[in-house]
């Protein structure tokens, strides 16, 4: 069922000015992973308690998010440590996940559910200015389940006046790339392209393996697909090919990137990731930002009523 659009969609969506760069691109930057991270922390030799993923995070933030238009954070671990070490760069803009993953140690996602309770004015307290939920987006599941929890949390967004980040994680069985894939990732746009999301979050097409000129094309179909700002993720994009990607999929219309361990990931595997964050992650960052405020569709340009 499509969401309709009214006066506290125009104003959700107004905000995203509030994480954007100046000339309209995203450049954000992503923590909000859970039981993933821990993995990668303990896979690299550093410890996989609870603390040592609040401390991983706060160091990301503290390292980075002055050079990000906005950071995307998890209450679980991150939120309120986060909050705590006054962390964020005052120039960021705060994303809170409002998603509950079901995902074993070690192992897949297999599915997201909607925090509702969550969903109050104690998260605007705590700074955030946007709120972000992932929804798995299988093509032979029911559409019914996850329609229901994508049009509540447009619904929570909209009561809160914060504009929503919907997330749109494709996993097909058995395939990880390929026209099947990226048929997938168009696919999952048209269908909550019906829910208005403010700002929308997809894989890069062709995971970053095609040519410039392939993501760029799948990009634009991608850009017409969900009709609204979007940009994307670094999830099963090497890093070497995030860059270049990023840029070809801003020609195809992307708005810039919302990204993770595309930015710090290669710390993660250092012996002193403070240090490889400061440096090397800040560098790799500082570059993404470059090439989005060079290629990105500005978000207004999308939606210029909104702008």
């Amino acid at each position: 069922m499509p969401h309709r659009t009214g006066l506290d969609h125009r104003s959700s969506t107004a905000g995203l000015g509030r994480l954007a760069r100046p000339g309209g691109a995203f450049a954000i930057l992503a923590i909000d992973q859970r039981e993933s991270l821990r993995t990668l922390l303990v896979g690299a030799g550093h410890g996989g308690t609870d603390a040592d993923l609040a401390s991983f995070k706060v160091e990301v933030v503290r390292q980075l998010s002055s050079a990000a238009s906005g950071v995307l954070v998890d209450r679980d671990y991150g939120l309120a440590a986060i909050v705590d070490a006054d962390a964020v760069a005052p120039t960021c803009g705060l994303i809170v996940a409002v998603d509950r993953l079901v995902q074993a140690p070690g192992g897949p996602l297999e599915w997201s559910e909607l925090d509702r309770p969550a969903m109050t004015e104690a998260l605007v307290e705590a700074g955030a200015v946007a709120l972000k939920f992932l929804v798995v987006w299988r093509p032979d599941d029911p559409v019914e389940p996850r329609e229901i929890l994508v049009r509540d949390f447009i619904d929570g967004c909209r009561r809160l006046g914060l504009p929503a980040v919907l997330e749109g994680l494709v996993q097909i069985p058995g395939v990880t790339d390929g026209p099947p894939f990226d048929a997938a990732i168009l696919g999952a746009a048209r269908e909550f392209s019906a829910f208005e999301p403010d700002l929308y979050k997809t894989h890069v097409p062709t995971l970053g393996a095609g040519s410039p000129d392939e993501i760029t094309e799948r990009s634009a179909a991608v850009s017409e697909a969900i009709g609204r700002p979007w940009v994307v993720l670094s999830a099963g994009v090497s890093v070497d090919r995030f860059a270049p990607a990023v840029a070809a999929a801003g020609r195809g219309g992307a708005s810039g990137f919302l990204a993770g361990r595309g930015v710090w990931g290669p710390a993660i595997r250092t012996t002193d990731p403070a240090a490889a964050l400061a440096e090397d992650g800040r560098a790799r960052l500082e570059a993404l930002v470059a090439i989005a405020e060079t290629t990105a569709r500005p978000w207004w340009d999308v939606d210029p009523a909104s702008r």
